[in-house]
C-alpha cells in the first residue's frame, strides 16, 4: 500500500504471477546460498541469476490459443452479473456466476476473461498442472518472419511485444489508471502479440506435472453433497459428469478421459489426431481436458452448433516424427514406439535367462568334468544391455524379422527382406570368476573367440536334440549364427542380437603392464569404454528415461534433428543422450520447500526439445565443462577437480582439448576398479585403494567427436531452429511449418566442397531426407481408407520391408533363414572408411537415416604449402608459387577425388565438385608477374645463344 493506505500497488498482479514470483525468488536464494549443484561456482550462479532469460514463450510445457470471438460476452455494468440472459452453455447468468464471470463489473471484461480462464482451468486440471499463466504483455525478445508460414525460411527478425495492456477507470473516480479501455465498448481487445490469424486469441501457458497428468478419472463430491455435485456438473457439463460406481462402493459423478474419439468426431474434424506417445510425453489428457473446458465454458452457445476448431497444444504434431497415430479405427502395428521398445526388451530378458540357466555347470559322470547344456566351461553370471533400443533411445526401434524367429506384422507377406536394416542389439556377457584364463593377450583373445564358437555350437546342438526343458526358448532362435573374433550374431524372437564377451582378467592384465606400448594403452582404453563405461552409461540413461516419461522421446527427436542436418556420427548418440539427461536433471532435487521449483524439468517433447536446442547453442563450450550427474554421484570436491583439470586442458587461450567437454560419473581414470570384479582373489580392497589417489576426470564420449568446426555448425543450426520453433509457437502457425527446423535448404548444400550422390538402390527410406523430408500425417496405403499414418510409421514400414533388390520371395518350400544378413548399412560403412582414410584432407557429412548424399568439406590446413618429403608425397603436387625451388608441395585435389571415387565406386552414382582448389593458391597478379619474368628470362637465354 501507499503511505495513504488507499492504493495497492500490486492490485493488478494475478495469483498465478504471485505464485511463480515466490518460486523464482526461492530458486534465486538457493543459488545465492550455493544450495544448487550448478550454483556451486560464482560464475554459474551469476549466469543463472542475471544472464539467462526465461520469457513467457520458453517457460511452459504447452501453449493453448483460445479464440476470443467465441467467448460469450458478459455484461459488466451494474446488475450485469445477475442478468438472466442466455450465456455460455445455455445457462442463466446466476448459473454462469458459479463458474466464472461474476467479477466482470469490478475488474472489466478483459481481466475477467483472463482470470476466468486461469481459474476454471485450474479447477478442471487440478494437480495435473503446476502453473497456469495467460499471456498479457512484456514478454518480448522473440523471433518471427513474415515468410515463416511457407516453411522455407528460418525466422530471424526480432519482434518486441508491447508493454501496454488495457485497463478500466477506477469505479467512482475521474482519473484513469494505465492505458484505459473504452468504457462503452466491453469487447475484448486484440492481444499485443502479432499473429498471422485473422481473429484475436488468448494465449495460455501450462506447466504440466508428468506424474499426475496421466490420471484418467476426475471424481466428484459425494452424492449427499448436492451443492458440490451441482458445481461439478456445472463445470464439466451434464454429458460428461456421469454417475459411476467405483470398486470401493462409492457412487459419485466422475469424468473419464480414456475414451477414444468417435467416428463422428473424426469425420467432422471435431477430434484431433491422437498419437501413441502423447499421454506420457505431450500431456495428451491435459490437452483433452483443456479442449473440453474451453468448449463447455468459454464457447458461446451460438458457436457450438458450427463445430468450431478445437483448441490444441502448439507444435503438437512434432511428435509425429517419433510416434504413430492411434486414433484411427485400426492403428498400425508400427504406431507405438514404446510397445516396440518393450518387445525387444522382453526378448532380451528371455535371452538373458536362457543363457544364464543353460550355462549352469554340473559334474559329468562319464568324463568327470564340469559341463553345461551349452557346453561352456564357465557359467554366465551377467548379461548386460548396451544397445540404445534397450534404454528407449532408438529413433526407429527394431521390428521382429520373420526370418529371425519373428512374426510378420504387416505388409506384403509374399516378399520378405533378406537383411536386418540397422544395427544389431548389442549385449555383453560376463563369466563367473576363474583362475584358468590365459595369461597372454593373444591367448586371451583366442579364448574369448573360443567361448563364442562354443556358445554358437551349443545353441545349434540344443536345437537339433530338441531339449524339452528349453523348448520354448529354442523355438525363438532362427536365422544364421555368425561368429567373428570379436562378437557373435544370432537371431532370437525376430531380433538380431550381437553378443560380446567382457573378460575382467583381460583388463587386469593390461592394467598391470609395467611398460605398456601405445597399442596396449589404446586397447585398454577401448575395452574400458566399451565394456565398463558403456554399461554405466546405459544404466544412467535408462534411469533418466524411466524417471521422466518424455526424456526418451526428446532424445529420439534430437537424433532426428542431428541426422537431418547431416551431422550423423559426428555428434555421438551418447552425447545427445547426456545433453537430454542434463536438461531433465539440472533442476533442484533437494528442495525442502513447499513451493514447486521454478526450473522444473520439461514435461512435453516440445519443451524438452527446445531446451535441448537452447543448451546446445547457449552453453559456453570453450570455457565451461558440462557435468551430467543425475544421481549425485559426483561430489563437490570432484566438481572442483573437474573444473581445475578442465582449465589445465583448455589452456590460457581456451582452444585446446575436446571441443565438447561433457563429464558423466563414469568419466574418470580407474573406473574399472570400482565395478564388481569377476577375478578370483581380487575385489577386497579395490575401493579403498582407489580413494588413495586423486581421480583424473576427462571426457570419453566426446573425446574425439565432435570437432570444433562441427560443434560450431551444430550450435549455429540449433540457434536457428530454436528461433524458428519459438516463432511458430508465438505466431500460432498451423500445418507443418515447424518442419523447416528438420530440413536443410538446397542452397545450404552449395556451401560444401563436393557432393557424392548415393545410388538410389541403397536408399531404403526417403522420408527422412535432409532436403525434402516427409513430415505430414496422410492417409496410408492399407485396405482401410480411413487410416492415417504419421511419418514415423511410414519410415518404419519402409525399413522393415528392406531394400528392393534384397527382398526375397516367400515360398513354403524355400529355406531363406540361413541367407539373412544381421546388419546392412553400406553407406555408413563407406563413410566410416572415407573418414579413416581421408580425415586429414576433408570432413564428411551425411544423414544416416536417408543417406542420399555425402557432403565433403575441405580442411584449410590440408592446402597449406609444405616442404617436400617422400613420406607425405601422396596426393601432392608442386606449389605454383615456388615451383622453381622444387621445395614446396600442396594437396592435389584431382588425385584425391579420383581416389575417393574409386573407393566408393560401388555405392556412389555421381560426384559433383563445387570447390576444386585449383591454382588459386597463388594470387592472380603474382602469377602473371612470374609468367612475364619467366618469358623475359627465356628470351634472354635464347638471345645469348644466338649471339654466340
Amino acid at each position: 500500500l501507499d503511505p495513504t493506505m488507499t492504493i495497492n500497488y500490486l492490485a493488478r498482479l494475478s495469483p498465478s504471477f504471485v505464485k511463480e514470483s515466490k518460486a523464482e525468488a526461492h530458486a534465486a536464494l538457493r543459488l545465492i546460498h550455493g544450495q544448487e549443484r550448478e550454483g556451486a561456482s560464482g560464475a554459474g550462479a551469476f549466469r543463472k541469476l542475471f544472464l539467462e532469460t526465461n520469457r513467457f514463450w520458453t517457460r511452459y510445457d504447452a501453449y493453448v490459443r483460445i479464440p476470443l470471438e467465441v467467448i460469450p460476452k458478459i455484461g459488466c455494468q451494474s446488475g450485469g452479473a445477475g442478468k438472466k440472459s442466455k450465456g455460455h452453455g445455455g445457462k442463466t447468468g446466476r448459473e454462469e456466476a458459479k463458474v466464472w464471470g461474476q467479477d466482470a463489473s469490478d475488474i472489466g471484461y478483459d481481466e475477467s476473461v483472463r482470470r476466468g480462464v486461469v481459474g476454471v482451468l485450474s479447477r478442471a486440471l487440478g494437480d495435473r498442472v503446476t502453473a497456469i499463466r495467460v499471456f498479457s504483455s512484456g514478454n518480448g525478445d522473440i523471433r518471427s518472419n513474415v515468410n515463416v508460414d511457407s516453411g522455407n525460411d528460418i525466422a530471424t527478425k526480432v519482434v518486441l511485444d508491447s508493454d501496454q495492456c488495457c485497463a478500466i477507470p477506477i469505479r467512482g473516480g475521474n482519473a484513469t489508471v494505465g492505458y484505459a479501455a473504452n468504457v462503452s465498448d466491453r469487447a475484448p481487445t486484440p492481444s499485443a502479440l502479432p499473429s498471422n490469424d485473422e481473429e484475436p486469441c488468448l494465449v495460455v501457458g501450462l506447466r504440466i506435472d508428468p506424474n499426475a497428468s496421466r490420471r484418467i478419472v476426475d471424481r466428484g463430491p459425494p452424492a449427499e453433497d448436492v451443492e458440490g455435485s451441482d458445481a461439478f456438473v456445472a463445470l464439466w457439463g451434464e454429458e460428461h459428469a456421469q454417475l459411476r460406481r467405483f470398486q470401493d462402493g462409492a457412487i459419485v459423478r466422475a469424468v473419464v478421459w480414456n475414451a477414444p474419439a468417435t467416428s463422428a468426431q473424426r469425420a467432422s474434424g471435431h477430434g484431433l489426431l491422437r498419437f501413441a506417445g502423447e499421454d506420457r510425453s505431450m500431456g495428451g489428457i491435459v490437452e483433452r481436458v483443456t479442449q473440453h473446458i474451453v468448449h463447455v465454458q468459454f464457447t458461446h452457445v451460438s458457436k457450438k452448433g458450427k463445430n468450431p476448431k478445437l483448441v490444441s497444444f502448439e507444435l503438437r504434431d512434432v511428435i509425429s516424427l517419433i510416434d504413430g497415430v492411434i486414433s484411427t479405427p485400426q492403428p498400425s502395428p508400427y504406431a507405438d514406439s514404446l510397445a516396440l521398445h518393450k518387445n525387444v526388451m522382453s526378448a532380451f530378458e528371455s535371452l538373458a535367462d536362457f543363457l544364464r540357466q543353460n550355462t549352469v555347470t554340473s559334474m559329468d559322470n562319464i568324463s568327470g568334468k564340469k559341463v553345461s547344456a551349452l557346453g561352456l566351461p564357465l557359467k554366465i553370471d551377467e548379461v548386460e544391455p548396451l544397445s540404445p533400443c534397450l534404454r528407449y533411445s532408438a529413433l526407429f526401434p527394431p521390428v521382429p524379422h520373420p526370418l529371425l524367429g519373428g512374426a510378420e506384422l504387416d505388409g506384403d507377406k509374399r516378399k520378405i527382406s533378406g537383411v536386418n536394416e540397422g544395427s544389431p542389439v548389442i549385449i555383453q556377457i560376463r563369466f563367473e570368476g576363474s583362475s584358468k584364463w590365459p595369461s597372454s593377450m593373444n591367448a586371451m583373445g583366442a579364448a574369448k573367440c573360443a567361448m563364442l564358437i562354443q556358445l554358437a555350437d551349443g545353441i545349434e546342438k540344443m536345437k537339433k536334440e530338441g531339449n524339452r526343458s528349453a523348448a520354448d526358448d529354442l523355438d525363438g532362435f532362427d536365422g544364421p549364427i555368425d561368429v567373428t573374433p570379436n562378437y557373435l550374431d544370432v537371431g532370437y524372437r525376430g531380433y538380431s542380437f550381437r553378443i560380446i564377451v567382457r573378460a575382467d582378467q583381460e583388463l587386469r592384465m593390461l592394467r598391470n603392464l609395467l611398460n605398456p606400448t601405445q597399442e596396449a594403452v589404446a586397447l585398454r582404453l577401448s575395452l574400458i569404454n566399451r565394456h565398463v563405461r558403456g554399461s554405466m552409461h546405459h544404466s544412467l540413461i535408462h534411469s533418466v528415461h524411466t524417471r521422466f516419461p518424455s526424456a526418451s522421446s526428446v532424445a529420439r527427436l534430437a537424433q532426428r534433428w542431428v541426422a537431418a542436418h547431416m551431422l550423423s556420427d559426428m555428434i555421438p548418440q551418447e552425447a545427445i543422450e547426456l545433453l537430454v539427461a542434463k536438461i531433465y536433471t539440472e533442476s533442484s532435487t533437494n528442495n525442502n520447500s513447499k513451493l514447486l521449483p521454478a526450473d522444473m524439468p520439461p514435461s512435453t517433447v516440445t519443451a524438452g526439445f527446445l531446451k535441448f536446442l537452447l543448451l546446445l547453442h547457449s552453453h559456453d563450450w570453450a570455457r565451461e565443462p558440462l557435468i551430467v550427474d543425475p544421481q549425485n554421484h559426483i561430489s563437490a570436491y570432484d566438481r572442483g577437480l573437474i573444473q581445475s583439470q578442465f582449465n589445465a586442458v583448455r589452456g590460457p587461450d581456451f582452444i585446446k582439448g575436446p571441443a565438447m567437454y561433457i563429464i558423466s560419473p563414469a568419466d574418470y581414470d580407474g573406473v574399472e576398479e570400482m565395478t564388481v570384479s569377476k577375478i578370483v582373489g581380487e575385489a577386497e580392497n579395490t575401493t579403498a585403494q582407489s580413494t588413495l589417489t586423486e581421480k583424473i576426470w576427462a571426457p570419453t564420449v566426446t573425446a574425439t567427436f565432435p570437432e570444433k568446426v562441427v560443434l560450431s555448425r551444430a550450435a549455429a543450426l540449433a540457434k536457428c531452429s530454436y528461433d524458428h520453433l519459438t516463432s511458430c509457437i508465438m505466431l500460432g502457425i498451423k500445418g507443418t511449418s515447424w518442419a523447416a527446423a528438420f530440413r536443410e535448404s538446397s542452397s545450404a548444400l552449395t556451401s560444401y566442397s563436393a557432393l557424392l550422390r548415393v545410388d538410389s538402390a541403397y536408399i531404403t527410406d526417403s522420408g527422412c531426407s535432409s532436403t525434402n523430408p516427409d513430415c505430414g500425417c496422410i492417409a496410408g496405403k492399407r485396405d482401410d481408407k480411413s487410416s492415417i499414418q504419421s511419418p514415423f510409421e511410414r519410415s518404419l514400414q519402409k525399413r522393415h520391408a528392406g531394400p528392393k533388390d534384397l527382398r526375397k520371395k516367400n515360398f513354403k518350400n524355400l529355406n531363406l533363414e540361413n541367407d539373412t544378413l544381421h546388419e546392412w548399412q553400406p553407406v555408413k560403412s563407406l563413410v566410416s572408411k572415407l573418414r579413416s582414410r581421408y580425415n586429414d584432407y576433408a570432413l564428411f557429412f551425411y544423414n544416416e537415416l536417408t543417406p542420399d548424399v555425402i557432403a565433403m568439406l575441405w580442411r584449410p590446413a590440408a592446402f597449406v604449402p609444405q616442404l617436400f618429403s617422400a613420406i607425405v608425397s601422396e596426393f601432392k603436387r608442386p606449389a605454383m608459387e615456388l615451383w622453381k625451388n622444387d621445395s614446396l608441395v600442396i594437396t592435389n585435389t584431382d588425385d584425391l577425388m579420383s581416389e575417393i571415387e574409386y573407393a566408393s565406386k560401388d555405392i556412389i552414382s555421381d560426384v559433383k565438385v563445387l570447390d576444386d582448389k585449383k591454382p588459386d593458391d597463388v594470387p592472380t597478379k603474382r602469377l602473371k608477374k612470374s609468367k612475364v619474368q619467366d618469358q623475359e628470362q627465356s628470351d634472354s637465354e635464347y638471345g645469348s645463344s644466338d649471339s654466340e
